[in-house]
């Protein structure tokens, strides 16, 4: 089937049902969280650990990998489908193997490390968590690169409905145990999970080709792409600093911090995954399809008219946020544990996220139509630009200023508006725009 935007907006429907899936047990998990934690210093502890102990997801599942994979490999299999599937598979191998080397040394450096140093228990406490969870980065991680070869083949529900299993192992766990320990532990089971729902898919896609296939260990696939991986790696560890440092600045700002950010992004990261990221997804693959036929009118069509889509559904998402926050607030965590006064904090934090949604999707539309041009240089100096100027803004409103955890979030979107404004300045100058 040709690409154009119908055929995208049907694939963003798919992935918005799979989505939607797993946001929505998403949403019940957090619930189950505040119900079961509130925002005590232990369950804020273990989110800031989660959030550390997945710093590398994005550059070697879901970012700077499958950013550098897509366009590849629609290179590769443009000229040989069978090649395209020994590339494929050639990398998941070179990269578990990477994977499993670092995450061993991760552990050890910090387990060791960590007696030595002169720490708090409760920072002591995070250490020992993050080192528990550390080892889920492998099976999220490959579930990234599946993820990203369903997407090229168009398959997009099961993949973005996998989550819906890590959810599930999370609530149990968290209703069974009612210890962040065991929820640490569990995590690696969560993910184990998650990957293992997009085998089935991801075996049948490459069945024809499984018996003619050269399978080895081969580090040549990795650096055959080394360049554009690299400035993937750049931009998204800028944006993964970011991830890391708001929670920091969180707890500096207040003890609570990291569970009021945590509990208020997750509402705002569902219209974001919902809308922002399902077209994102569905088009890269297209937009690098019609760059690799040259095809420069479509690819024009199909940025912009998904950047116009985007636009028009997030605008009302984001007064929604506004107006209905407070209500959304209460309904999922108003129970338990989580008081009024935890209540009004995830409020002011929400509406700082809530500023920043629309540029927020808008670069996840952005980013991938330079991707497509084997252009990474340029995404990643808008992502290390909003990590300068988050941190700036940070340091002034946190420590400068004594604001609360709710500036951390203004930050993040003020950043967010630094990034998509760059981002389209150096669009318009594209010569791929100008032959459309």
């Amino acid at each position: 089937m040709a690409d154009n935007t119908q055929s995208i907006f049907r694939s963003a429907s798919k992935f918005f049902s799979g989505t939607l899936l797993s946001r929505s047990t998403g949403l019940l998990r957090d619930a189950t969280m505040a119900a079961v934690f509130g925002v005590s210093p232990e369950v804020a502890a273990f989110l800031l650990a989660f959030r550390l102990s997945h710093l590398a997801r994005r550059i070697f599942g879901e970012g700077a990998l499958q950013t550098a994979f897509v366009p590849q490999f629609e290179e590769i299999r443009q000229k040989d489908p069978e090649k395209g599937a020994e590339f494929f598979c050639n990398l998941a191998l070179s990269l578990a193997a990477m994977l499993a080397i670092l995450i061993i040394a991760a552990m050890g450096a910090l387990w060791f490390a960590a007696p030595s140093l002169a720490l708090s228990e409760g920072n002591r406490q995070v250490i020992r968590l993050t080192v528990m969870m550390l080892p889920s980065l492998l099976f999220i991680c490959l579930y990234g690169l599946n993820l990203s070869l369903l997407q090229c083949e168009k398959h997009y529900f099961v993949s973005s409905a996998a989550p819906v299993l890590f959810n599930l192992v999370w609530i149990a766990t968290a209703i069974s145990t009612r210890n962040v320990a065991a929820m640490a532990l569990m995590i690696n089971a969560a993910c184990l999970a998650q990957w293992a729902a997009t085998i089935p898919q991801t075996v049948q896609s490459l069945k024809p080709y499984l018996s003619k296939l050269s399978i080895r260990l081969n580090p040549k696939t990795i650096t055959s792409f080394y360049a554009p991986f690299t400035l993937s790696l750049i931009g998204v560890a800028a944006t993964q600093i970011n991830s890391a440092v708001d929670p920091l600045f969180a707890r500096f700002a207040d003890p609570e911090g990291p569970a009021l950010l945590w509990y208020a992004i997750r509402l705002q990261q569902l219209p974001l995954a919902l809308i922002g990221i399902a077209l994102s997804s569905a088009a890269l693959p297209p937009l690098s399809r019609s760059l690799e036929q040259g095809n420069y009118a479509a690819y024009r069509r199909i940025l912009f008219d998904t950047m116009k889509k985007n636009a028009l559904l997030m605008v009302p998402a984001t007064l929604a946020l506004f107006f209905l926050g407070r209500q959304l607030i209460e309904l999922v965590y108003g129970n338990g544990d989580f008081g009024q006064a935890a209540t009004e904090k995830t409020v002011l934090c929400l509406w700082g996220y809530a500023a920043g949604l629309l540029p927020m999707t808008l670069i996840l539309i952005a980013a991938p139509a330079f991707y497509a041009q084997k252009n990474y240089r340029i995404p990643m100096q808008g992502s290390v630009l909003s990590m300068l100027s988050n941190l700036a803004l940070n340091s002034i409103f946190v420590l400068v200023l004594g604001w609360g955890p709710a500036s951390v979030a203004l930050s993040t979107s003020l950043s967010a508006f630094f990034n998509f404004g760059y981002l389209m300045y150096r669009l318009t100058k594209s010569p791929v725009l100008v032959q459309a």
